[in-house]
């Protein structure tokens, strides 16, 4: 009399993986690192960005800034964040009816044998409202 079973026995021990199912996981894994290093530092220009519209806000609204005291809160805000702007890294830009900030730094990726430099530019402009009062908003 035969014995059937209904599953097919497996011929490896139970708890072993396959060398496709390692590789893979490999390959997920340096994704991820990588993925890591991009979004941080992407993350970080995000947080920039929004610092220095915070800044473009102060500076069109109340009463006249200067630059170099628009410049110097650029700096202090993204030292907030963790960048560090020397006053070369921005520019300030008046017109009679506008206020326009470019700002621009380099991070650098640290790998394993190798560093990535990463460029990053951000250029706001805003409405001045000094003579005008202040914005009302309805």
């Amino acid at each position: 009399m035969r014995h059937f079973t209904l599953f097919r026995k497996n011929k490896r021990p139970e708890g072993t993986t396959t060398f496709g199912c390692l590789l893979f996981l490999i390959i997920a894994a340096v994704f991820l690192y990588f993925g890591f290093k991009f979004g941080s530092a992407y993350w970080n220009y995000f947080e920039v960005k929004y610092k220095i519209q915070e800044t473009l806000n102060w500076a069109v609204a109340g009463t006249t800034k200067t630059e170099p005291e628009i410049m110097q809160k650029i700096m202090v805000n993204a030292t907030e964040v963790g960048v560090s702007l020397k006053p070369r890294n921005i520019q300030i830009k008046q017109t009679a009816d506008s206020l326009i900030i470019s700002v621009f730094w380099e991070k650098e990726l640290e790998f394993p044998y190798y560093t990535f430099p990463l460029k990053f530019d951000v250029t706001l402009a805003g409405e001045k409202r000094w003579h005008r009062g202040p914005l009302l908003v309805k």
